[in-house]
């Protein structure tokens, strides 16, 4: 009994001076005079008393963190300039979605056109009798293009025509007027992008925005509009371009489309010109887009998405040359209204329909053009569009084309001979002539 209480002492004693030995090692000189009770079996034990001693502290910073996190969210959410920002990436992806992106050897499809236009113009009611019909072959690897074109004048064919582009130059056959492919002054035919190649160059444009975005103030309000007969609540971002800041705009788009040598080279493949080319092009629109803000004296942009949502609901762009509106009507249709500084107005909808593999395309545009609410002109215009991958191979021989360059005048009679004896080719003779 007596060697247990000895036992019981030394224990004591350990603990006592480890107790001590803790105190003087981990305790400041301000800590010690607080009101601790340190004990080292709670700090080796972690005791259940120590472990709910932390909690409150660690639920103050959770509820810190969040309060913190949600407080970001909320204010990069609603930051005018976010808000500006993803409204017009929303536009370019709805745009990009819309893109067939797969890149074939070689693709074929079909397209047609039909409208009908009204107006003062007589050539309107010839106009409206032709519908055309195309199919057509590109090869991406040559960039080569061919279109077999039908063309119907009032029910019955017309113009039964090739157009061959080598990507140098552009032919054009028509056995009513000649029996040799004509190439044309121009190669605009010559190069069309495909899918990967329009997304790059959507997605320069939209950099090119957004950088201009990022350096400009950006202003925000709640405001109740009217949209198709509806009050929307809707937030409003706005930027403006005035004397204050039209250059640093104009240079920093121009500047950042120049830098972007994907959008470069594909805009060169487009012209049949240089990548330099192009950056010097575009030089030459800086100064014309510098002077263009200056007779606009101040730009308005304003962005109109759901206040909720943050969907879009409209665009609006005003300046002292006139002013243009779109608005989302749902479902991609879209109506759009201008008014230049003369009172014109050109006003109407398009819509753009695709099925999910973005094989097949329809276009509807309604215009409509008004002067002192007299109607100058009104059309509906349908285009439908296939595209689907092929194994045809082009190899068109244009060795003997007549070269409108180089065409003699006989040669040049000739043709205009052929136009004037056909009674309906003869009523688009004005149109030819442009072209030839």
């Amino acid at each position: 009994m007596k060697d247990t209480n000895k036992l019981k002492e030394f224990v004591k004693r350990v603990e006592d001076r480890t107790n001590e030995a803790l105190e003087d090692s981990l305790m400041d000189d301000d800590a010690k005079e607080e009101n601790f009770n340190v004990d080292y079996n709670d700090i080796v034990k972690n005791s259940k008393k120590a472990k709910l001693s932390k909690l409150p502290w660690l639920i103050s910073i959770f509820l810190i963190l969040s309060i913190v996190i949600m407080f970001c969210l909320s204010f990069f959410s609603n930051n005018p300039k976010t808000v500006f920002t993803q409204t017009v990436d929303g536009l370019f992806d709805y745009l990009k979605n819309n893109v067939n992106e797969n890149v074939y050897d070689v693709t074929d499809g079909n397209i047609t056109l039909d409208y009908d236009i009204k107006g003062n113009d007589e050539m309107y009611a010839e106009l409206n009798k032709l519908k055309f019909s195309a199919d057509y072959i590109k090869d991406n690897a040559s960039n080569r293009s061919y279109f077999d074109l039908d063309v119907d004048y009032d029910g019955h064919d017309f113009i039964v025509t090739n157009i061959y582009g080598d990507g140098e130059a552009s032919y054009v056959y028509v056995p009513n007027i000649a029996d040799k492919y004509i190439k044309l002054r121009d190669n605009k035919l010559s190069y069309f992008v495909n899918g990967n190649e329009v997304k790059i160059i959507l997605d320069g444009l939209n950099q090119a925005i957004d950088k201009v975005v990022s350096d400009e103030k950006i202003f925000g309000s709640n405001e109740n509009i009217e949209v198709n007969g509806k009050t929307l609540k809707s937030y409003m971002t706005r930027l403006t371009v005035d004397k204050n800041n039209r250059k640093r705009v104009a240079e920093t788009f121009i500047n950042t489309l120049k830098s972007n040598d994907e959008f470069t080279q594909i805009v060169a493949k487009m012209k049949g010109v240089s990548n330099s080319d192009i950056k010097k092009s575009l030089d030459n629109y800086l100064d014309k887009l510098k002077k263009k803000l200056t007779e606009s004296e101040k730009v308005n942009v304003s962005l109109y998405v759901d206040k909720k949502t943050k969907e879009f609901i409209k665009v609006v762009f005003e300046s002292e040359i006139g002013t243009l509106n779109l608005i989302s009507n749902g479902e991609n249709n879209y109506s759009y209204n201008i008014v230049n500084k003369d009172k014109m107005v050109i006003e109407g909808n398009f819509s753009l329909e695709s099925n999910d593999n973005k094989t097949k395309y329809v276009y509807h545009l309604y215009y409509k053009k008004t002067l002192n609410n007299n109607v100058l002109m009104e059309g509906n215009f349908n285009l439908k569009y296939t595209a689907k991958k092929a194994d045809a191979v082009l190899d068109i021989d244009v060795s003997d084309s007549l070269d409108l360059n180089t065409m003699s005048d006989l040669d040049k009679l000739s043709i205009y001979g052929k136009i004037l004896a056909d009674p309906n080719l003869s009523k688009f003779l004005p149109i030819i002539r442009k072209l030839i």
